[in-house]
C-alpha cells in the first residue's frame, strides 16, 4: 500500500512535468524587428504561453497529492499501514497543501503588453523593460520553489525524525519532496531569465571594505 501511494504521487508529478513542458511560441508581431528585439519577443512570449499551463499543472498535482495523502491517512484501516507511514502521509498532505497555496498566492504572471502580435508594438526600451520584469518574476519563482520547498521539506524531516523517531519515513518523505521541488523548478518557464542574463551579463567587481581597525577587499556581483 505504501509503495502504491508513492507510485501514484510520482505519476501525478510526471503528468505535471509533461503538461508544464508543453509550450508554443506565440506569433511574433508583424513589424520589422532587430535581432535583439526578436529574441526578446520569442523568450517573453514563450514564457507567457507556458506560465499559466505550468502553474495549473503543478497546482493540480499538489492538490491531488494533498487530498490523496490526507484521505488515505484518515480512512485507511489500521492493519493496512503502520503509524509512522500514516504520519508520513499527513506530512505529505501538509507539504502539498503548502505547494497549492504557494501557486495560488504567488502565481507566475508574465506581462506581454506590446508583444506577441500586439497591434501596438512596444518600443525597444519597453521591450527590454518587459524582459527584465519577466526575468525577475521567474527568478523569484525559482527561489520560492527551491528554497521554499527545502524549508518545508526540512520541517517535515525534523517532525518525523526528531518528533516521532521515524527516520526512515522522514528521509523518504524528504527525498520525494525535494525531487518534486526540483522537477517543478526544472519545468518552470525561464527563457526570459536566461536571455536577460545573456544580454545583461552579470558583473563581478572587487570593492574595498573598511572596518574598525581592519581593511579588506570583497567581491560584489549581480545575479
Amino acid at each position: 500500500m505504501h509503495v502504491f501511494l508513492h507510485v501514484f504521487l510520482w505519476l501525478g508529478v510526471l503528468v505535471a512535468v509533461a503538461v508544464a513542458g508543453v509550450g508554443k511560441v506565440m506569433a511574433a508581431p508583424a513589424v520589422d524587428l532587430g535581432a535583439r528585439e526578436r529574441k526578446i519577443d520569442d523568450a517573453v512570449c514563450e514564457d507567457f504561453d507556458r506560465a499559466a499551463k505550468w502553474s495549473l499543472a503543478w497546482t493540480a498535482t499538489f492538490a491531488v497529492a494533498a487530498v490523496g495523502s490526507a484521505g488515505t491517512a484518515a480512512f485507511a484501516p489500521r492493519d493496512w499501514i503502520e503509524n509512522d507511514t500514516r504520519a508520513g502521509l499527513y506530512v505529505t498532505a501538509a507539504k502539498a497543501t503548502v505547494g497549492v497555496l504557494a501557486k495560488l498566492l504567488y502565481p507566475l504572471r508574465i506581462d506581454v503588453e506590446g508583444l506577441c502580435g500586439d497591434r501596438h508594438p512596444a518600443s525597444a526600451k519597453a521591450r527590454h523593460a518587459l524582459l527584465v520584469e519577466a526575468a525577475q518574476r521567474e527568478r523569484h519563482t525559482l527561489i520560492l520553489n527551491v528554497f521554499g520547498g527545502l524549508v518545508v521539506n526540512t520541517i517535515g524531516l525534523l517532525y518525523l525524525g526528531y518528533g516521532r523517531g521515524a527516520w526512515e519515513s522522514a528521509w523518504f518523505s524528504f527525498g520525494i519532496g525535494t525531487a518534486v521541488g526540483v522537477a517543478s523548478a526544472l519545468t518552470a518557464p525561464v527563457q526570459s531569465w536566461i536571455l536577460n542574463r545573456r544580454l545583461d551579463r552579470p558583473s563581478i567587481g572587487v570593492v574595498p571594505t573598511i572596518g574598525r581597525g581592519s581593511t579588506g577587499m570583497a567581491l560584489a556581483g549581480t545575479w
